[in-house]
């Protein structure tokens, strides 16, 4: 198919336009590392965007409430208002096809750390609410001891799951039961 005659063709040609050859060359090599950068940096961007969701259930949804923007029948704009436990059944009868619903109470606002005081000592972290179901939806690696449950819930009894840092800044580790949840997370059981 190439025979010595059409490669000498081509060289001379090249040689002839040398400027020409360069400059198609740099255009042919830039569009290359274009293409190879866009597409590491879509690659880096969902990669990010995974680890930022961790092991959350790609089909959970979360709703919260914000202020009003407009006026109601008679209710002024800006009010604030908030879900109640018992809008749980709400929504599980009038949304189909829902597997989980998980209630949780955030003290604070988005993303925000509060103090926690126990005794003479405090830190700042993010405090929940939660209901079992939770766990469903963002899973936790439970090393040992268990999570939270229904019958915790209906008894009102003292329980609580805490991470790691939460217990190397609070707590004397030998007045209570400690319960691993994962590298970042634990479970304690008052006595």
């Amino acid at each position: 198919m190439f025979k010595r005659d059409r490669w000498n063709e081509i060289l001379q040609v090249l040689t002839t336009n040398w400027f020409r050859t360069v400059l198609t060359a740099f255009g042919v090599f830039w569009g290359i590392l274009i293409l190879i950068i866009l597409l590491a940096a879509g690659k880096g961007l969902e990669n990010g965007i995974r680890a930022d969701f961790g092991d959350i259930a790609t089909n959970t949804m979360f709703m919260w409430t914000r202020t009003a923007t407009k006026p109601y029948k008679g209710l002024p704009k800006d009010r604030r208002f908030n879900y109640k436990t018992r809008d749980v059944a709400d929504i599980w009868e009038n949304v189909e096809g829902l597997q989980y619903v998980s209630p949780r109470n955030q003290l604070g606002d988005f993303r925000g750390s509060n103090n926690v005081v126990r005794g003479l000592k405090s830190g700042a972290f993010s405090v929940y609410g939660d209901y079992p179901e939770i766990i469903k939806q963002e899973p936790m690696d439970i090393t040992s001891g268990r999570f939270i449950n229904q019958g915790d819930i209906n008894e009102k009894r003292k329980v609580a799951v805490i991470g790691v840092d939460v217990r190397n800044s609070l707590y004397d580790q030998e007045r209570i039961i400690w319960v691993p949840i994962s590298k970042s997370t634990m479970s304690i059981l008052w006595s």
